[in-house]
């Protein structure tokens, strides 16, 4: 395999200290990764049903916006519309065939809301959509043109879609892995994912699903901070929050002792409540998205769910790219599994840096980097198991739009 390079680092993995964040999936910036990741499959979908082909398209540059909410003990109720904006750009037209975009998206954002909320929203009157897609190609297009770049939102057949005549590198980017997870990020990813499970909302149906957790480790001495919102129609009193307060945090102590046997947890909970002046996280709906806060697509968790900035990490929004050809979303998938197979593998700590150049083959990065703490390691194996999985790059699409992979 070219362009291959495997390095010893000692001690790489081990780390004594640890910033470790999740962003709940009713964070607005999580909901606007999800929102912008359901937009690009049902698109894409829709395109390969109809034309055989995914079409050209990018939302991650969708945004959800706050709107207003008057909230009291046993009753919670949107006064201004939360506002969707769909920004991005979508191919409109295969051959003669018209492709109604705009309906495709639209009615994705309100069966996502009224899936992901239920009845506690009203999808008619507390949605609001702005559209802002666009059908301008990108620089590079001349009158001299052909191919995908001339035809890129209105291709006439399937060898004028982009990454069907080639699969090429739509952009010089880079993706990122690494493996295994630390018993801290273990615990973060866990607990979150708990605690807005099905089981825990029936068991617990004044829980919002805005739950933020943040944890910052010194050796074996772990502080985690966690935002709980309450859903105030159920949420009689003050007395009646403090008392759901308490509850939650002895079942968190509990599933953290569990995840986290050998460390010293200190848990915190809504450290910004001020009881005194009235100040509580009582919500509407669950999530902060309902009253002035706003969700952009790539400010959140990164592919792995997480939000760790001592590890390797990339800045890409990766969510609402096109599944077929854009770099940012297929390589840090894949850097992600070269790095977990490498671990299973090996046994040893791993990190994976795959860097593109745009326009060149997908499956042949420019440079693959891979880091590992075992200093004698098999590197045929290591190699092997790279080449294998960007060869699978191509599988990635299918994975992607059968919602195989979270990318939040």
């Amino acid at each position: 395999m070219k362009n291959l390079s495997i390095t010893y680092v000692n001690g790489l993995g081990n780390l004594e200290v640890e910033v470790v964040e999740r962003k709940g999936i009713g964070h607005p910036d999580t909901i606007a990764d999800a929102l912008a990741e359901h937009l690009s499959v049902s698109y894409s979908l829709y395109t390969l049903s109809h034309f055989g082909a995914i079409l050209h398209h990018n939302f991650d540059k969708v945004s959800v916006l706050g709107g207003a909410t008057e909230i009291d003990y046993g009753v919670g109720k949107i006064t201004s519309p939360i506002r969707v904006i769909i920004n991005g750009r979508a191919s409109g037209q295969f051959s003669d065939q018209i492709i109604p975009v705009r309906d495709i998206l639209e009615s994705e954002v309100c069966s996502f809301f009224s899936d992901f909320f239920g009845n506690i929203l009203d999808i008619d009157r507390d949605l609001k959509i702005y559209w802002f897609v666009s059908n301008s190609s990108g620089p590079g297009k001349t009158k001299q043109s052909t191919g995908s770049r001339a035809n890129l939102f209105a291709p006439q057949n399937i060898s004028e879609v982009k990454g069907y005549d080639n699969l090429l590198n739509n952009d010089t980017s880079m993706g990122c892995g690494y493996a295994p997870l630390s018993p801290t990020e273990t615990a973060v990813l866990k607990l979150e994912k708990i605690l807005n499970s099905q089981d825990e909302k029936r068991r617990y149906p004044w829980l919002g699903t805005d739950i933020k957790v943040m944890a910052s480790r010194v050796g074996v001495n772990c502080n985690i901070t966690i935002c709980l919102p309450q859903v105030a129609m159920y949420v009689l009193s003050i007395d009646e929050y403090l008392y759901n307060l308490d509850t939650i945090k002895s079942r968190i102590q509990e599933i953290l002792s569990e995840i986290l046997p050998n460390m010293r947890v200190v848990l915190s909970t809504n450290t910004r409540d001020n009881i005194l002046r009235g100040d509580i996280y009582l919500t509407a709906i669950g999530s902060s998205i309902e009253a002035g806060d706003e969700g952009i697509v790539g400010r959140g968790n990164r592919v792995n769910g997480l939000i760790t900035p001592l590890r390797p990490i990339n800045l890409e929004g990766v969510c609402g790219k096109n599944p077929k050809y854009y770099t940012g979303k297929l390589y840090n998938v894949a850097a992600h599994r070269i790095a977990e197979r490498i671990y299973k593998a090996t046994q040893s700590a791993c990190e994976v840096f795959l860097v593109s150049q745009a326009g060149q083959p997908i499956i042949d990065p420019w440079s693959t980097m891979i880091r590992t703490s075992q200093h004698f390691v098999d590197k045929t194996l290591i190699s092997q198991i790279a080449e294998e999985e960007l060869n699978n790059i191509p599988n990635i699409t299918e994975d992607l739009l059968m919602r195989k992979i979270q990318l939040y």
